[in-house]
């Protein structure tokens, strides 16, 4: 159970499954967004080739108005995939019109909390659910009101590219500072995160891995935030037990960002490893590509490089 072993496997399997056009399908042959670009993160630092095959691809697929759809043959409108696209983009240092369109994007895509007859209806009518309506990120698709990997996933992605367009930095910040604000806001009780809000019918949600460990890398310059701090333990209690691969993935790429803030974090962080190689490795080729993806990030997140870390 070598991680290095691991990690190499992991990434000739991503290589053997990329399509002739430069796309990854989940695991059939329709090319999607979500995988492509997470193989094209997995494959940055190691397979040049690939990757830029990938980026290609990705370029090629993007919407007139700078979004893109979940599948990549696909001429509906943009949605939730878009952040990861422009953070492929903006981990390649690809500083170019697709990157700036899909940034822009992001920046005009309001969710219906937005709207102030949507958060009047939130605080006077539609009361089974509790959260501030006026701190608001992004949706899975348009129009439709926040949740939290959407949110999470578009902060890490602006962020990332903030820097490349400093035109749009001070618009970016606004709005990133906003959604981490949302982030905040919708945490679980007990820490974490569930996929929406923390209580609905006055019932406390049950928090979810994936979503806490994507929360937690888009506040990783919020820290020393309570609720960070309580989120965190809750990952570092909870992700023992976890039995996917897919899912300890993620937990691992939120604990490589905290290296260094906790010891238990940290102590964690091995044992996640472990678990996590010895997981992938009983269950690479039954996978699907964004497990593949999410593990070769992971591993190399450990290893110091974290294409998810947010830093101050």
């Amino acid at each position: 159970m070598d991680p290095n072993a691991t990690l190499d496997a992991l990434r000739l399997r991503l290589v053997a499954r990329q399509d002739d056009r430069g796309g990854w399908g989940f695991q059939g042959a329709q090319i999607a967004t979500e995988p492509t670009c997470l193989a094209v993160l997995a494959l940055l630092a190691s397979s040049r080739l690939q990757s830029a095959r990938g980026l290609r691809f990705i370029k090629e697929r993007q919407n007139s108005d700078g979004s893109w759809a979940a599948l990549a043959d696909d001429d509906r409108p943009g949605c939730w995939v878009t952040s990861l696209a422009l953070l492929a983009l903006a981990s390649a240092r690809e500083n170019c019109r697709e990157a700036r369109n899909a940034t822009n994007w992001l920046l005009c895509d309001l969710p219906r909390e937005a709207h102030w007859l949507w958060r009047w209806r939130f605080r006077t009518i539609d009361r089974n659910v509790s959260f501030n309506p006026a701190k608001f990120g992004w949706s899975w698709v348009p129009e439709t009101v926040s949740w939290v990997i959407p949110t999470a996933l578009a902060v890490i992605a602006l962020k990332s590219a903030r820097s490349q367009s400093l035109d749009v930095a001070a618009r970016a910040d606004r709005r990133t500072v906003l959604a981490m604000e949302m982030l905040l806001d919708r945490a679980c009780r007990e820490g974490g995160w569930n996929s929406g809000n923390g209580v609905a019918f006055g019932v406390p949600m049950a928090a979810h891995l994936d979503a806490t460990a994507i929360a937690l890398l888009a506040l990783r310059s919020d820290s020393g935030q309570r609720t960070v701090q309580l989120s965190l333990q809750w990952l570092v209690k909870r992700v023992a037990a976890c039995p996917s691969p897919y899912s300890l993935g993620w937990a691992t790429l939120a604990l490589a960002a905290y290296r260094g803030i906790s010891s238990e974090a940290d102590r964690c962080l091995d044992r996640t490893v472990a678990a996590i190689t010895r997981l992938i490795e009983n269950s690479a080729d039954s996978s699907d590509t964004c497990t593949l993806a999410v593990c070769t990030l992971a591993l190399e997140a450990v290893k110091g490089d974290n294409v998810f870390e947010v830093r101050p």
